[in-house]
């Protein structure tokens, strides 16, 4: 497509625990049950004007986990339109497998950088994700 179609934005890999799902209290038998990140959708809408927004999680690996993720999500979107007079909708897609993404936003994630010593063991095993510090 050309002129900032769809497939002319570049992809933007969005991890689901803990950084669309607040996830506060871990994995929870896969239940779903906290809310949304504070501030998501309102960086979604504008991220989305940019980038192609897919959400690539370990619940992906099932096509049960994603339409629960779907359907959450879902949710979650149409509360936050009521409250923001009905804005129009935020197109999130759905991988089954990583995709080939231009950045991906995970909160368990580090950015190599081409120094295998700043990934001692000693300090990998202190990593806390952002809601645990």
């Amino acid at each position: 497509m050309q002129g900032g179609g769809k497939m002319s934005k570049p992809i933007l890999s969005i991890d689901f625990d803990g950084v669309i799902h607040s996830y506060s209290s871990g994995w929870q038998d896969g239940t779903l049950y906290d809310g949304v990140t504070d501030g998501f959708f309102d960086w979604a809408q504008e991220a989305a004007k940019h980038f192609r927004l897919i959400i690539y999680s370990s619940r992906s690996k099932s096509a049960q986990g994603i339409e629960e993720m779907k359907q959450w999500l879902s949710a979650h979107d149409s509360k936050w339109r009521e409250a923001h007079g009905g804005r129009a909708d935020i197109e999130f897609e759905f991988a089954s497998e990583k995709p080939p993404a231009f950045l991906t936003i995970d909160d368990r994630a580090l950015t190599f950088t081409g120094n295998w010593l700043d990934f001692s063991p000693e300090i990998l095993l202190k990593f806390k994700p952002w809601n645990k510090q």
